[in-house]
């Protein structure tokens, strides 16, 4: 079997189409090998590099006579001289004339020299490879990217992962400064309730090789929206200037909350994460997350336990350190400020008398606990003004942890930049990754790709393209 690969262009008024054959695909019809049916992957790439270069070709060709022609005389410009050039595409290289014409002489060009493709081909590498070489760089390790690309798609001749990387960096670059897509049936409420974390990545050594820059680029993460819906995310790597605030009412705004009255913002006792709070347009206020009391409180639990049995006072009960502490903790979930500080001291003090009479050689796990409770009051103490009554929050469906902003930088930082990766970043590499993941993450990426070009992701076809040879 042969079968014949032939592209028709259609000509212009009063010129007959111009036909190419791209290639031939032979088969055995004889004895063919089991399995063999269908095009293979390198025929195919074989195919669309084919078909890509005579793509290219003609409309170079037909943008030339468009523009050869000068509107205000109608003369035809004169060719200068040209050189063999070449884009690398998302189909494989196309390889092309590069034309500089002599400017018209009625001076409407304004130069000496004019080259038509300076604006129509601008670069070596199209806006759609750029994209892609980003999406996959923000998604997989450069070169395992390069990989992925080289066995699925045909080689553009000047892929490698230096330049994957830097279309990854320009891109993020672009998304950080692109409009957010409009986002229909979104609500405006006013109620908003924004969690803030940080994660970390390394920092990349200085191009001489020491060791003196060592250390952690910090990458600040958001995530906004209701409970129990996919949060919409923002993070960047860059450092944090007084532009921060602003840049996170835009953040609040284009995810539907920029007319919020109030907005919560939840995250730990950082203390540059809380001043962000007073810093908001909006009516703002911050509030501790209760994993981070939960996991203090914990490890009071933990030790506690082995000591819970036993009186220390006459009016105690049989479990009084065990029935304090739960009271104690009862307190600090309803949010009452007095009841829980008067409670906590209580038991510090009875975790003094069980250290000091202890006969049952456990001394040593209630100087422990008592360690414990101390970090655990002071923790609260320092952070008194952002406690809540975490009980009616819950009640009423609303966040009071940021386990939501946690899990988001597993996904945009965690899996791609630090974890079990050998990997350092400077803080451009980082920032540009970040953004790209980010907008991949609120599932943005490529309406913000046709923001830039329109074309992109755009299928210009007028036959079915599924429609087969027979009818079944």
């Amino acid at each position: 079997m042969r079968c014949n690969v032939v592209v028709e262009f259609d000509g212009e008024p009063g010129e007959s189409p111009r036909r190419v054959e791209l290639l031939r695909l032979h088969r055995d019809d004889i004895s063919p090998s089991p399995g063999d049916i269908g095009l293979t992957l390198a025929e195919a790439q074989t195919a669309m590099s084919a078909l890509q270069q005579e793509f290219v070709v003609e409309q170079i060709d037909r943008f030339y006579r468009r523009c050869r022609t000068c509107e205000r005389c109608n003369s035809r410009r004169r060719l200068h001289d040209g050189r063999c050039s070449r884009v690398a595409t998302v189909l494989g290289p196309a390889y092309y004339v590069r034309e500089r014409w002599k400017a018209c002489q009625c001076g409407a060009d304004g130069s000496r020299y004019l080259s038509p493709l300076k604006a129509y081909v601008p670069d070596t590498f199209t806006p759609e490879l750029k994209w892609l070489h980003a999406k996959l760089g923000a998604m997989l390790p450069y070169r395992q990217a390069l990989d992925v690309l080289t066995l699925l798609l045909p080689s553009s001749g000047r892929d490698n992962h230096v330049s994957l990387r830097n279309h990854t960096v320009a891109v993020g670059k672009a998304t950080r400064s692109a409009s957010a897509p409009k986002r229909d049936g979104v609500q405006q409420v006013t109620l908003a309730e924004m969690g803030v974390d940080v994660g970390y990545v390394r920092k990349a050594k200085r191009a001489d090789g020491s060791k003196t820059e060592s250390g952690s680029i910090s990458v600040l993460v958001a995530a906004v929206g209701p409970k129990g819906a996919l949060p919409r995310v923002w993070a960047s790597a860059q450092p944090r200037t007084a532009t921060l605030p602003a840049e996170m009412a835009k953040f609040l705004g284009d995810s539907g909350f920029g007319k919020a009255l109030h907005v919560t913002v939840i995250s730990d006792a950082a203390a540059d994460l809380a001043a962000l709070a007073d810093k908001l347009p909006q009516n703002s206020k911050w509030m501790l997350d209760w994993a981070h009391i939960g996991r203090k409180l914990w490890q009071v639990d933990r030790l506690i336990s082995p000591l819970a049995h036993g009186r220390l006072t006459p009016e105690g009960s049989a479990f009084e350190l065990w029935d304090l502490f739960v009271r104690f903790r009862s307190y600090v979930w309803t949010g009452q400020t007095e009841k829980w500080q008067a409670s906590g001291q209580r038991l510090y003090e009875l975790l003094e008398l069980r250290e000091r009479t202890d006969t049952s050689g456990l001394a040593q796990r209630a100087r422990q606990t008592r360690y414990r409770l101390s970090d655990a009051l002071q923790y609260l103490e320092t952070n008194i003004h952002s406690l809540i009554d975490y009980r009616k929050y819950k009640h009423e469906g609303r966040r009071i942890s940021t386990g939501f902003v946690e899990s988001t930088i597993n996904r945009v930082v965690g899996r791609r930049m630090c974890k079990d990766q050998q990997m350092r970043w400077s803080r451009s590499g980082a920032d540009g990754v970040v953004q790209v993941r980010v907008a991949v993450q609120n599932r943005e990426f490529d309406d913000i790709a046709r923001q830039n070009f329109s074309w992109s992701g755009s299928r210009r076809v007028s036959w079915p393209w599924m429609q087969p040879s027979h009818p079944f």
